[in-house]
């Protein structure tokens, strides 16, 4: 894997290859973001231009034995750390730090790309903090975490921060168009349901995504608060589905901000197999009551993001938008 291969992130890309340039790739790093956007990814990109016995430039030769050694995920000076079940533990943490203390095995470097860093335990978070403390000469660590909060703020000072912004469906779906050879109608909605992950989108199953779609945005234009018990269901239903549930909200708001479109700027919708039935529904609203409505979907999804009674969320959320 070389940085060519990482879409969307350009900015992450820049800071990496100028700071290798200059030989002055930071001991910690932390990547910050939503599930896949290209985290984990770029780090190994960069675990293998470091390890490169032939780079060119800033790009690996993807052919000497170590950059082999890391596509297979086998060389003995990349470490690997992810979760075990729900925590990474003090004890691979330990591992780590015995591992660092000794001579790397080829070259003269080590790296090690811990995955969702923010999984770190207390105790493991400790110990942990002291590796940053006292780096190992030649040892580079790398952090993959959805957000700075999760993580102790001592760790995050010692880290240079990378931020890894979400994508847009636009290269969402022609990725998907690209790798997984859909069409792009299916695509587009598809890239809008991902809420900016590319992993996400990329393991979807992009028809029942479609499908769910369609029957969201059906029950949603049904609302009313004359039938509060189907109002009350449709919020449950949004609830009990918890995986996809930033997702859905993010196809409401998409949604809404459709209909808005439709009276402002029609070449912009997302949407676009609906394009009659938002300049339908557009033409009953004022862009002031959608402005409102926007605003009250990003609230719940704020909320949601920070772990609130779910559905007690959906129901304030829907009521409101009936309101409006």
């Amino acid at each position: 894997m070389s940085f060519e291969g990482i879409i969307g992130q350009n900015r992450a890309v820049r800071f990496l290859t100028r700071a290798y340039e200059k030989n002055r790739v930071p001991h910690a790093l932390l990547f910050t973001g939503i599930p896949g956007t290209g985290k984990r990814t770029t780090a190994l990109a960069l675990a293998g231009l470091l390890q490169c016995q032939s780079a060119k430039g800033t790009v690996a030769c993807g052919i000497c034995p170590a950059c082999k050694k890391i596509d297979s995920g086998n060389h003995p000076d990349v470490v690997f750390i992810e979760p075990s079940g729900s925590f990474i533990k003090i004890a691979q943490i330990r591992t780590l730090r015995n591992e660092f203390a000794l001579k790397p095995f080829e070259g003269n470097k080590r790296v090690a790309i811990i995955t969702d860093a923010h999984a770190m335990n207390s105790e493991a978070a400790n110990t942990f903090l002291k590796i940053l403390e006292e780096p190992p000469k030649g040892s580079f660590m790398i952090l993959t975490a959805h957000q700075v909060s999760d993580l102790l703020p001592t760790i995050v000072s010692r880290c240079q921060q990378i931020a890894f912004a979400p994508l847009s469906p636009a290269l969402i779906a022609v990725k998907l168009v690209t790798d997984r050879k859909i069409d792009r109608h299916t695509a587009d909605i598809a890239a809008v349901w991902a809420n900016g992950s590319l992993g996400m989108a990329l393991q979807a199953d992009v028809k029942k995504v479609a499908e769910e779609r369609n029957q969201l945005i059906e029950r949603f234009e049904t609302l009313s608060l004359h039938a509060m018990h189907s109002l009350l269901n449709f919020a449950e239903s949004l609830a009990q589905d918890k995986d996809n549930l930033l997702n859905n909200l993010e196809v409401l708001m998409v949604w809404l901000r459709d209909i808005l479109f439709g009276k402002l700027c029609p070449e912009k919708i997302l949407n676009k197999d609906l394009m009659e039935k938002i300049k339908e529904i557009s033409a009953r609203h004022s862009v002031s009551s959608l402005l409102k409505k926007i605003k009250i979907v990003q609230g719940a999804q704020v909320d949601a993001q920070n772990g609130r009674n779910r559905r007690l969320i959906l129901e304030v959320m829907l009521i409101k938008l009936c309101r409006e």
